[in-house]
């Protein structure tokens, strides 16, 4: 009942806050000076020129406190009102206080300063300087009372008047620091609106996902789950507000967690008495500020397996395509062909004899390499020393064309692992490539082996007309030249052969002509 009874703004729940506090602090005030008053009122009685009025007024003041902070903390209504009527009593019995002493005071000055202050902290800025002014008139109209029927009291005049204009000091204080507050609150809830906002955005889009996710603390309590991790691990949905440990929700992935020391990007696969899902779980560790925590994604192997055998079907699809693309132009050539075979004669079935025979070693070739590109051979890397094996495969494999290319060293001791076998096939593509897109009067095209950090490229280099920024994008795809003749799988197998051997090919663009760079890590020597 006592919640429901409570301000439903955050400001107003600030100010009650605040004002409860204030109610204790003036209570214990009030009781404080009773008491020390009860104790040494009979040796100081001269500090007191009305001890009666005194003591009376602080017992009034006690119990007046009493009861306005028990209907304030109890009965939180009319929050401003109460307020305004606590501050009234206060400089009330300030000023009945002040004149039993005979005038302010430094402890009862602090009094009247702390009053002040919290009315402007707490009031609305016209009520608070209501309470001000209210402070201001009574305390130096006081001392013009006292003054009148005591002259020995006209110095107090003085302290009165520099103690009021204290008053409007600390009021005006007290309204800047209010804006700030004001401000400040502003920006955390338009900040606290947001991350809101933000937190339930990510809920949602947690709630759509297929894959489940699981975010535990470092002693294996769930921070974060969406519903597909729970339907996963046959355990009821779990809410945000709830912190429970995984041992209890699902103990068998908390034993296996628990008991092995699994790496960060882990993966393994998941069977609970829990469950009937058979589940794909990758774990990633997350730091975040003075936290450590675990993100566990599930998936549903079954549906892994059955994209995989999707995309398998795909790819076949694509392939196949494209094999029936690439051959049915040689195929339509050697059926014209054998069509006008009859009609011919002998020089002209000469040429068509020609013509089917070319047809076929293209048809053949479209099928060679597409099973060197299927077949995935085994791959065996050692250490290759590049002066030596470059002048090997100048003599042994491009000796035709070896006048046609120049060899350039950065250093002569570069050594690189890779398979010789795949990086000979790799080189030969790449430079017979360059061969037949160099320009007519370049006098030969270049390969290039230098050093970048500890980074070794290695470029083939033309001197012809390049590749088209149309064309850069399609470069490695499977079936795509820019020659009438090309089957479209030398750069694609290439670029193969280089990714298993931790290698990247890639295209540079340059001014003139065209760049096919290799890129691995050099083997320093030992």
């Amino acid at each position: 009942m006592m919640q429901s009874q409570l301000p439903s703004t955050m400001l107003s729940y600030t100010i009650y806050r605040l004002g409860t506090w204030y109610t204790l602090y003036r209570f214990i005030i009030a009781f404080s000076l009773l008491l020390i008053f009860y104790i040494t009122g009979g040796r100081v009685g001269s500090d007191y020129p009305q001890p009666d009025t005194y003591f009376y007024t602080l017992i009034a003041y006690t119990l007046i406190n009493f009861i306005q902070g028990a209907l304030f903390r109890f009965y939180p209504k009319w929050i401003t009102q109460q307020l305004s009527s606590l501050f009234i009593i206060d400089i009330i019995a300030l000023s009945f206080l002040t004149y039993a002493v005979g005038g302010p005071n430094l402890h009862l000055g602090l009094l009247y300063v702390v009053t002040v202050f919290s009315a402007a902290i707490l009031l609305h800025a016209r009520m608070s300087l209501v309470m001000t002014l209210l402070a201001v008139i009574i305390l130096v109209y006081q001392q013009i009372v006292i003054v009148l029927f005591n002259t020995d009291h006209l110095n107090a005049i003085g302290d009165s008047i520099l103690l009021a204009f204290l008053f409007f000091v600390v009021y005006g204080i007290g309204q800047i620091a209010v804006r700030r507050f004001q401000i400040l609150e502003t920006i955390t809830n338009y900040q606290s609106d947001i991350l809101n906002q933000l937190q339930n955005i990510n809920r949602y889009i947690l709630d759509q996902v297929d894959d489940g996710y699981l975010v535990l603390d470092e002693n294996y309590y769930v921070v974060v789950s969406n519903p597909a991790a729970c339907n996963f691990l046959g355990i009821p949905p779990l809410f945000a507000h709830e912190q429970l440990t995984l041992a209890k929700v699902q103990p068998d992935l908390f034993e296996i967690l628990k008991s092995t020391n699994l790496q960060d990007g882990e993966k393994f696969n998941f069977e609970s008495q829990l469950s009937t899902y058979q589940i794909h779980i990758r774990i990633q560790r997350l730091q975040i500020p003075k936290q450590s925590l675990i993100l566990l994604t599930l998936q549903d192997t079954q549906k892994l397996n059955q994209h995989v055998q999707q995309l398998k079907l795909a790819a076949l699809g694509q392939l196949s395509a494209s094999i029936a693309h690439e051959i049915r132009n040689p195929l339509a050539a050697i059926a014209q062909a054998n069509e006008l075979f009859t009609d011919s004669d002998s020089a002209q079935q000469k040429q068509l004899q020609y013509m089917i025979a070319k047809q076929t070693k293209r048809i053949n070739s479209i099928i060679e390499d597409t099973l060197g590109m299927a077949r995935n051979h085994a791959t065996y890397p050692v250490v290759i020393q590049l002066t030596a094996f470059l002048y090997g495969l100048l003599e042994e494999d491009l000796t035709d064309v070896k006048d046609q290319i120049r060899l350039v060293f950065s250093r002569e001791d570069l050594q690189i692992i890779f398979d010789p076998s795949q990086l000979r096939q790799v080189l030969i593509n790449l430079t017979r490539n360059a061969l037949r897109h160099n320009a007519p009067d370049a006098p030969f095209v270049e390969i290039s082996v230098k050093e970048n950090g500890d980074i070794l490229w290695i470029d083939i280099i033309d001197y012809g007309d390049g590749v088209t920024k149309r064309n850069i994008s399609q470069l490695f795809k499977p079936f795509f030249s820019t020659e009438i003749k090309g089957t479209g799988l030398g750069l694609y197998l290439s670029h193969s052969l280089c990714e298993v051997n931790h290698a990247k090919l890639t295209y540079v663009e340059q001014e003139k002509g065209a760049c096919f760079r290799i890129q691995c890590s050099i083997k320093e020597n030992e």
